[in-house]
C-alpha cells in the first residue's frame, strides 16, 4: 500500500492562503497574526494532518529543517539573548532549533556535532566559539556552520562586533568622565579572540591618555568578579573606575565594592560589557558596552540559510549609560578630557 506523502509547511500555507512564516508562527505559538488567520491555519493543519516531522523531511530532501545551536562555554544570560534571536528567525522561516549546552567538554561538543550531522541539519551556530578543523571534520563538509559573538579574524563564517574597538570606546568613555585610574577586570587570558582584543583596546585607550593600565584576570563569570576587584585594589588602592569584560564580572564588581563601603557611582564607576539581562539585575543598574546579541542571532540564521553568504559580518556596538558610571566629580578636580 502506497504511503500518503508527508504534508509540508508550504502545503499548509497554500491551503490556508498565508505565508510559510505565518504558519510557523501559529504552530509555534508566536504572535503577529489575527484570530481569523490562526483559525485558517489550524484548519489547514488538521485537514492535512501536518506534523513538524523534521527527520522524515530530511530523508526526502537530504536536509532537515533543523538548525543546531551550541554553547560550548558562555554565560546563560548571553546564550539566552543570542538564542532568542536564533529561535525567532528560525521559526519564522519554518525551522526548528536544537540547543546544546556543551560546556568546555570536547566529548560533549563532538557528540552534538555527530548528532547534527546524522540529522542532516540545515546548519550549525556556535556561540562564542571558533570553528576549528576538528569541528569541521566532525560535522562533515556539507553542513554550513557559523560563529556568533566571536571572530578569529581569519575570514571564517562569523557574526561579531569589533571587540578591540568596543573596549577602546568603553575605556574612552570612562576617560571622558574624568577617570584616570581605571582598573580592568579581564576575562580568561587564553581567550585569544575575545579577552585579548578587549585588553588591547583598553590598553590602547589608556596609553593614548598617558594613564597606566591596571589589570586583574578572571574568567568572564560572576564568581571571579570579587577576586578581580580585590586584586585591583591591592595593586592600586586609588582606582576610581572599573571596566569589566563582561556584565557578570561588572555586577560582581558593584556588589563587592559596595560590600567594602564604596558608593557606586559616587566613589567609583563600574562599566560592563555585553548588555545582557545581568546588567539590569544589580543596583545601581550597570552601564555597559552593548553587543546586539539578539540581532546577531537572527543575522546568523539568515547567513546560514544563504550558504553562499558565510563570510564574516561585523555588527555595531554601542554604549548604554545607566546608574553605575558618573563623572569623577567629588573625587577631586576633574582632569582635562583626553583629546581625540
Amino acid at each position: 500500500m502506497e504511503r500518503d506523502p508527508v504534508a509540508t509547511i508550504r502545503d499548509v500555507a497554500e491551503l490556508a492562503g498565508v505565508s510559510p512564516a505565518t504558519v510557523s508562527r501559529v504552530v509555534n505559538g508566536l504572535v503577529g497574526y489575527s484570530d481569523e488567520t490562526r483559525l485558517r491555519v489550524e484548519a489547514a493543519v488538521k485537514s492535512l494532518s501536518y506534523e513538524t516531522d523534521y527527520f522524515a523531511r530530511g530523508l526526502k530532501t537530504r536536509q532537515t529543517s533543523v538548525i543546531g545551536l551550541l554553547a560550548p562555554m558562555v554565560s546563560d544570560a548571553l546564550t539566552s539573548q543570542v538564542m532568542q534571536g536564533v529561535e525567532v528567525e528560525a521559526q519564522e522561516r519554518g525551522y526548528a532549533v536544537m540547543m546544546g549546552r556543551t560546556g568546555a567538554k570536547s566529548a560533549y561538543i563532538a557528540s552534538y556535532l555527530r548528532t547534527l550531522r546524522t540529522y542532516r541539519a540545515a546548519g550549525v551556530i556556535l556561540i562564542s566559539a571558533v570553528i576549528t578543523p576538528e569541528t569541521r571534520q566532525l560535522l562533515g563538509p556539507t553542513v554550513p556552520i557559523i560563529s556568533v559573538a566571536i571572530s578569529d579574524k581569519s575570514g571564517s563564517p562569523s557574526v561579531a562586533i569589533d571587540d578591540e574597538q568596543a573596549a577602546y570606546d568603553a575605556t574612552r568613555h570612562l576617560l571622558r568622565l574624568g577617570h584616570r585610574r581605571i582598573g580592568l577586570l579581564a576575562g580568561n587570558a587564553a581567550s585569544i579572540y575575545v579577552a585579548q582584543p578587549r585588553k588591547r583596546g583598553y590598553e590602547r585607550a589608556m596609553a593614548e591618555a598617558g594613564c597606566t593600565p591596571v589589570t586583574a584576570t578572571g574568567t568572564f563569570f560572576y564568581e571571579s568578579g570579587a577576586a578581580c576587584v580585590d586584586e585591583l585594589l591591592r595593586q592600586e588602592p586609588g582606582l576610581t573606575a572599573f571596566f569589566a569584560m563582561s556584565d557578570e564580572m561588572g555586577a560582581a564588581a558593584i556588589n563587592e565594592l559596595q560590600r567594602r563601603g564604596f558608593r557606586v557611582p559616587e566613589d567609583v564607576s563600574v562599566l560592563g560589557f555585553d548588555n545582557t539581562s545581568t546588567s539590569l539585575h544589580v543596583n545601581p543598574q550597570l552601564s555597559t558596552m552593548a553587543q546586539p546579541l539578539e540581532e546577531m542571532g537572527r543575522t546568523a540564521v539568515k547567513k546560514l540559510l544563504r550558504a553562499r553568504d558565510l563570510g564574516p559580518k561585523i555588527m555595531a556596538h554601542r554604549l548604554i549609560e545607566r546608574g553605575s558610571t558618573a563623572p569623577i566629580g567629588s573625587a577631586g578636580p576633574t582632569p582635562p578630557a583626553p583629546t581625540s
